[in-house]
């Protein structure tokens, strides 16, 4: 499902004492929020409502509450020995109160119900089949990879700007600080069934120079090297399966005596495979993960995964959408041709305009274009980056920045529905279809008990009798048959799924029905 990342902006009398992530209460109008941002010296607050259909009024007062959990039940961390205590919830406080001066809906709201529209953007990561989403906050692959190889092209990042041509694949498309590869791609329009089902969706990617297929069709894109790899701390993170070859560490330094850090280097470093400074700069990063074939040139074992991960199934594809004038930078630029000081002469000028603030492709300095001449030269304010030479990018600083102004949607490949040398079409669902989940998981049945009958919701010891779980009460000795009246034996012990036949046993408290719902058919 599509999720927002806030919908309005409260300007507010003081924002002291508000923080990110807390909920945040109208106390006239009910409403409840989720704060995105808090921006104090604005006195702005970013919020996410959890209705749509209510609003904050203006001048009310809002509060943000927390609770406070007592430290008296389990005021030591929690180890294999001492079982599990859950803390108790000695109050809830206010942490912060102010009034609303004002509230305006968020710039990517009020740019979806402008009457003209920026081109829209859509920023596609696809990320390796596997444990690789979402990354740490480290940006690291989380949790249960180990001995998984690291992939250096994922995730897969792809924009397509609405409205235009395949013609502008030099576009430069940059948002939040993550650059996205141009590419023309095509995605089927999301809809909801009557039920609540998610349709499946069509993701079109343009096989432009085998570049897709290259990748699908790689029959060594998952595996391990089960002997030479080894831990490495990437990100300030362990990380398993890395090439020793890249790891600029003592053992020492990634691990102490025992631990797997420090053995598998230890291991590696008398095995020969010491830092190389040519093996880093062959992969363009320190702390790679070996290959199929960097594992055999250095006798090392590649062990395919029985799970083959070609052609993506199970990938998952994260999908942003925003507007043009919310990136970092505008996606039309052209290239210097030649650079003396403050003048900077383009191939085309056509996308620059006086008073634009301007920077190279080098670095972050920037500049304010005073004058246009001749359609290629650009007069600056000041120089640009030393380093700037002929070829490089001129880009145009977009003012109306904005790294919070998207909507997102998570889908899982699930099939490559067909591949030629022209596209790629892969079939994306829901997570829930993924795993062929249905929801609601449960549903609300007046007199019917959802439970296995003994089994670990039901708890029922059955007709040997025993004290009923949660309470004091005891089993009924004798053997009960379906149609709740007493059975000739043992063997007649069956359930009758009802409250009643929960009465009878004495478990009426592990009944899986819902006595108080209405009606036990609905009203037709």
């Amino acid at each position: 499902m599509t999720a927002r990342n806030y919908d309005t902006i409260l300007t507010v009398a003081d924002a002291t004492g508000f923080v990110s992530g807390n909920a945040i209460v109208g106390v006239t109008s009910a409403t409840v929020g989720f704060i995105a941002n808090v921006n104090t010296t604005a006195k702005q607050l970013k919020v996410k409502l959890n209705n749509v259909k209510q609003e904050f009024h203006d001048s009310e007062t809002i509060t943000s509450n927390s609770v406070v959990i007592s430290g008296t039940a389990n005021g030591i961390l929690n180890t294999l020995t001492v079982p599990f205590q859950a803390n108790v919830r000695a109050s809830e406080t206010t942490t912060a109160t102010t009034t609303i001066a004002s509230q305006a809906p968020s710039p990517f709201i009020a740019e979806k119900n402008a009457f003209t529209q920026n081109p829209i953007v859509r920023l596609y990561e696809i990320y390796y089949p596997g444990e690789w989403f979402p990354t740490t906050p480290e940006g690291n692959p989380t949790g249960d990879g180990e001995g998984l190889s690291w992939p250096t092209n994922f995730p897969l990042k792809f924009a397509d700007v609405a409205g235009d041509l395949v013609s502008d694949l030099q576009y430069n498309v940059t948002y939040n600080g993550e650059s996205y590869i141009p590419f023309p791609v095509n995605l089927t329009s999301i809809s909801q069934a009557t039920d609540g089902q998610i349709n499946e969706l069509t993701l079109t990617v343009f096989n432009v120079d085998n570049i897709i297929s290259a990748l699908v069709e790689d029959p060594y894109i998952v595996g391990n090297n089960t002997s030479n790899a080894c831990v490495a701390n990437v990100n300030g993170v362990p990380c398993h399966g890395i090439d020793p070859r890249t790891i600029n560490f003592t053992p020492a330094q990634v691990g102490n005596v025992g631990e797997i850090a420090f053995d598998t280097l230890t291991r590696a470093r008398g095995n020969g495979l010491a830092y190389s400074a040519e093996v880093v700069s062959l992969y363009g990063k320190s702390n790679a993960s070996f290959t199929k074939d960097q594992t055999e040139s250095v006798n090392g074992t590649w062990r395919s995964l029985k799970n083959d991960s070609r052609d993506l199934v199970g990938g998952v594809v994260n999908i942003k959408t925003t507007f043009s004038n919310f990136l970092d930078v505008w996606p039309e630029h052209s290239s210097v041709k030649y650079i003396t000081a403050n003048v900077v002469e383009v191939y085309n000028a056509m996308p620059y305009r006086v008073g634009d603030s301007v920077r190279s492709s080098k670095g972050s300095t920037s500049a304010t274009i005073q004058t246009i001449e001749e359609n290629r030269f650009l007069f600056l304010t000041n120089e640009l980056e030393s380093n700037t030479n002929i070829g490089d990018d001129i880009f145009i600083i977009n003012a109306d920045a904005d790294a919070e102004s998207y909507i997102e949607d998570n889908f899982k490949v699930d099939q490559l529905e067909s591949l030629d040398t022209t596209t790629a079409d892969f079939n994306l669902v829901t997570w829930l279809q993924y795993f062929k989940q249905v929801t609601p998981r449960r549903k609300y049945y007046k007199n019917t008990c959802q439970w296995q009958y003994k089994g670990e919701e039901c708890q029922y010891p059955g007709p040997a009798g025993g004290t009923i779980p949660g309470t004091d009460l005891t089993a009924n000795t004798n053997p009960i048959a379906a149609d709740n009246t007493t059975a000739s034996g043992p063997e007649g012990d069956i359930c009758g799924k009802n409250i009643l036949a929960c009465t009878i046993r004495n478990n009426s408290i592990h009944f899986g029905g819902f006595p108080a719902t209405g009606r036990t058919i609905p009203k037709q």
